[in-house]
């Protein structure tokens, strides 16, 4: 076949369009090379970045959430210095058992024990040359003693209630004796415990301020008392049905006045079967709660302004909630029910 005579067929506008198409083409390929594939891998390296970005911003709220939790901690604590602390404690103790009626009170401490970052508990921990320093600097200590004193059912529970609502204190166990056959008259022994966290602190704390037992602690205090399980059943029967006596109409003496049977106040809301589960604040809803209910294994999520029992949702973020409860404002943590709330500092 003739090849120039072929070439000779082709117009000069097919070499036109040709020519066109080629550039087209070779500029194509020049875009993506250059332009597209650039920006692409550009805005790829950019979604990564944010999304690290907003992680890191997570972390950021998350520490600032633990540094101000680690304060609100130490603040909780009887103070800086040992021996300050030590009278605190002994002293304290002493004070909330007298006044709620024990005697022959006595106030035993024992050394303070290091309590070391969970996280040396791990293992394998990397790298491991953290273990040591951490173990080397306790967390915080944790102070240990007794407390042992003498009185009614009431003064003894009311004791243990009062000393239990300390923030700086723990109530680790317990033993009630009676001390009579009456059911009147008991001993009271308390293993108690409380933080120390010395090196949290900038400054000696003033003196704590000694709280009173809350509502509910009252109202199971008063319903133990008024049906003291303790009292002989015999002369309880005996005092509830008196022999029946009977003498001439002019010698009847006008009844003793009885006293009326304790009045006890309604129950409060059972603020400890509702546990926090969740915090969320979504785009459509807002800010949202998440409760379990610990005796039915209900689970309720709730609206701000909307109310578990009497509780009501105003504020959240993070692991923490915020309640109105009485006019008065109470953090919630993840993981706490609503009678572990703390006051709205």
């Amino acid at each position: 076949m003739n090849l120039r005579a072929i070439t000779g067929k082709v117009s000069p506008g097919t070499i036109r369009a040709a020519g066109v198409l080629g550039a087209v083409l070779i500029g194509y390929a020049g875009y993506t090379v250059m332009y597209a594939r650039p920006m692409a891998d550009a805005q790829e390296r950019l979604a990564s970045v944010t999304d690290a970005v907003d992680s890191l911003e997570d972390r950021l709220r998350d520490r600032r959430v633990v540094q101000r939790d680690l304060r609100e901690f130490a603040q909780s604590t009887l103070g800086q210095k040992r021996d300050e602390v030590d009278h605190r404690f002994s002293a304290g103790l002493r004070t909330l058992a007298e006044r709620s009626g024990l005697t022959r009170v006595v106030v035993t401490r024992r050394e303070p024990v290091k309590m070391a970052n969970p996280i040396t508990r791990m293992s394998p921990l990397q790298p491991s040359s953290i273990k040591r320093p951490l173990r080397n600097a306790p967390d915080f200590y944790v102070l240990g003693g007794t407390l042992t004193g003498t009185g009614s059912l009431e003064n003894v529970l009311r004791a243990m209630a009062e000393i239990d609502a300390q923030p700086w204190c723990r109530v680790d166990g317990f033993s009630l004796r009676p001390t009579s056959k009456k059911g009147d008259s008991f001993t009271l022994e308390l293993d108690i415990v409380s933080p120390w966290a010395p090196d949290m602190l900038k400054a000696e704390l003033p003196e704590p301020t000694l709280v009173k037992a809350s509502p509910e602690a009252d109202f199971s205090l008063r319903a133990i008392v008024a049906r003291n399980a303790f009292r002989e059943e015999g002369k309880a029967v005996a005092a509830a049905n008196p022999p029946e006596v009977v003498t001439p109409p002019a010698a009847i003496p006008n009844p003793a006045p009885q006293e009326p049977p304790p009045v006890l106040p309604p129950p409060p809301p059972p603020y400890a079967e509702w546990k926090l589960t969740g915090v969320v604040l979504g785009r459509a809803t807002g800010l949202q709660a998440m409760f379990s209910n610990t005796r039915t294994n209900q689970n309720v999520t709730i609206l701000k302004g909307a109310k578990v029992e009497d509780a009501t949702l105003v504020d959240g973020s993070g692991e923490t909630a915020v309640f109105e409860i009485g006019g008065k404002l109470f953090r919630v943590r993840i993981h706490q029910t609503l009678a572990d709330r703390t006051p709205q500092g």
